[in-house]
């Protein structure tokens, strides 16, 4: 549809370079040539970008994977899209969301905490290195923010709106009751429990009661109605669901999508229920979705909009209820055939769902699927390059897969540090753990798996084997538990690596994970874990993970009970004490926050 558009004597519009084309001519010619598509606004010459993350959705959390669950508006934008295969993620949500933000892997920031950054913590995103927003400001985005953060909030300089965005409608933690928006933090046997829901510096109090899905389409519904759309947007759109806790919406028509599924699991009534109720939640947000889709149709930015959809690491299992977590934590989703899930360095835990879609998307590329190797840091390195703007502070670790997406080109991307820990502490970070490792890493079809992270939470060895919070399979329909064999599937014992070990994978072969070769192949893990050591060296840009405690300047009875930013521009937080850090961290070792 662009054979006519020639925006330079010496250039040709084709679809796989299309929109690198800061052009009127060739954006326009590209939306106009579209059957039944709105006049595109005149001015228009960048796309709007949307990064939609739906937390903790599982492998086969969606209708496309073959889930349980009803989907059909994922389903269909993703059939319309291009589905990314071999697409990765971190284990748990802080450390995927900073990379999403700034294009950096998770240990060049100091922010891939094994836990995720808990409520009051004095971790955020390091000033040195710009967020997705900032970079795209430059170059004449209105930027917005609506849900999740999860990436530090000290100060409101770490907070979205100081960190780029123009409006923010969300919370800062990892989790909240879906109605009440509060969340609750076990320290030194009190109970510390506060609101998180803000517009910009607000405290949303107006929203208690309700669901945070249908707070956050109003706002999305606001922001568009007064969004002039010849001027480019970037938004970022977190989804609370589909997290724990497992909450029922309010909306009947997500209750009704889920009523002849078969959700029955022979583990007993508590899977059943959860998973009857992660069905509705996941009905929900993909009816949010769909509303979401039409309001871009409607203000006539579809055809001119790249979304793209990621999850921020595999679905929660109900092998996490085996570690004794609280119910807050507590899930049931599926990420068969895959090993594992949240919380784990299996594929379960860090192959993402993903695709790209939108009217932006040339339509050669419409229905593909593409099985290259894509990580979550090229997710705003490739929208930069689509808005024509560079990386102002902090060499970007992702890189642009747009010829990938769009031509099914070789990806760029060879390798894959799923995750660089070499601290491991009993909260993520500092005091380290000794003799800890958390690390993975992807180099062509093998897989290398180091670690010998073993959570106090975690009973036995059963359940956690070094690799994470649990292990196994969890089976779609019906919903059941599959243990791995210890003898083929489980980590092979070396020095230094005591309640753990190390896996290697070939996945090209097994990509579900079922045969450990690592004993097979010693020149492999040789090599693969010189480069892990390669990538740990602070000479290379390694970091530890930040302290990551609640800091006392946060507790939400300081803030008119809410979880609020508690240091004022310009200071410096002062130090805490060490007995507080010696109790909290013993207290936190037996609670969850994510």
């Amino acid at each position: 549809h662009l054979q006519n558009c020639f925006c330079k004597p010496i250039f040709v519009c084709f679809p796989a370079l299309a929109f690198y084309v800061a052009s009127n001519c060739c954006m326009v010619a590209a939306m106009q040539d579209r059957p039944g598509a709105p006049t595109a606004p005149s001015k228009m010459t960048k796309p709007h970008l949307v990064m939609m993350v739906i937390d903790d959705l599982g492998w086969t959390d969606v209708g496309f994977h073959g889930s349980d669950f009803p989907t059909p508006n994922i389903d269909q934008l993703a059939k319309d899209g291009v589905k990314l295969d071999r697409y990765y993620v971190q284990q748990v949500c802080s450390p995927t969301r900073s990379a999403l933000m700034t294009a950096r892997y998770p240990f060049r920031t100091g922010l891939q905490h094994t836990t995720t950054l808990v409520p009051g913590s004095s971790a955020t995103i390091p000033t040195d290195t710009a967020t997705i927003a900032e970079v795209l400001k430059t170059v004449g985005y209105s930027t917005h923010a609506i849900g999740k953060w999860h990436l530090g909030y000290q100060g409101w300089n770490d907070t979205p709106i100081g960190r780029g965005f123009d409006s923010y409608s969300g919370y800062l933690q990892g989790a909240e009751d879906y109605y009440t928006h509060s969340m609750n933090l076990n320290i030194r046997k009190h109970t510390l429990s506060g609101m998180d829901l803000w517009r910009n510096r607000t405290a949303a109090w107006d929203a208690y009661g309700q669901h945070s899905t249908e707070f956050f389409m109003g706002e999305a519904k606001r922001l568009l109605d007064s969004h002039n759309p010849a001027t480019p947007m970037f938004l970022y759109f977190a989804h609370q669901e589909i997290h724990a806790p497992l909450e029922d919406p309010l909306e009947s028509h997500s209750r009704m999508a889920c009523t002849g599924e078969n959700v029955t699991s022979p583990i007993g009534a508590g899977a059943t229920a959860g998973r009857h109720t992660l069905c509705t939640m996941a009905s929900n947000v993909d009816a949010a979705i769909g509303t979401f889709v039409d309001l871009l149709k409607g203000k006539g930015m579809w055809e001119s909009t790249l979304l793209w959809l990621t999850t921020d690491n595999g679905g929660m299992t109900y092998g996490i209820e085996a570690d004794g977590a609280p119910p807050i934590a507590v899930s049931t989703s599926s990420n068969w055939p895959l090993r594992g899930g949240k919380g784990t360095l299996f594929e379960g835990g860090v192959r993402g769902v993903s695709f790209v879609s939108g009217g932006l998307l040339p339509d050669a590329a419409r229905g593909k699927t593409r099985t290259e190797l894509i990580q979550h840091v090229d997710i705003p390195a490739t929208m930069a390059k689509l808005a024509g703007a560079e990386w102002s502070r902090g060499t970007p670790d992702g890189l642009d897969v747009w010829e990938t997406i769009v031509t099914g080109a070789p990806s760029k991307r060879t390798e894959v540090p799923i995750n660089v820990d070499t601290c491991v502490g009993i909260t993520g970070g500092p005091p380290c753990s000794r003799n800890t490792k958390y690390n993975a890493l992807i180099s062509s079809n093998w897989k290398l798996i180091e670690a010998n992270w073993y959570p106090v939470l975690c009973p036995n060895t059963t359940w956690c084997t070094g690799a994470g919070l649990y292990d196994g399979w969890w089976t779609n329909d019906p919903y059941t538990h599959i243990t791995y064999n210890a003898t083929t599937q489980g980590a092979m014992r070396v020095r230094g690596l005591d309640k753990g070990g190390l896996w290697l994978f070939d996945l090209k072969a097994d990509p579900n994970e079922a045969w450990n070769v690592a004993a097979f192949n010693p020149d492999v893990v040789e090599a693969m874990r010189t480069r892990l050591m390669v990538l740990a060296d602070v000479k290379n840009g390694y970091r530890n993970p930040q302290i990551n405690l609640p800091h006392l300047r946060a507790f939400p009875g300081l803030h008119n009970g809410t979880w609020a930013p508690f240091r004022k521009l310009g200071e410096k937080l002062p130090p805490l004490p060490a007995d507080y850090i010696d109790a909290a961290t013993a207290s936190l070792s037996t609670s969850h926050w994510d």
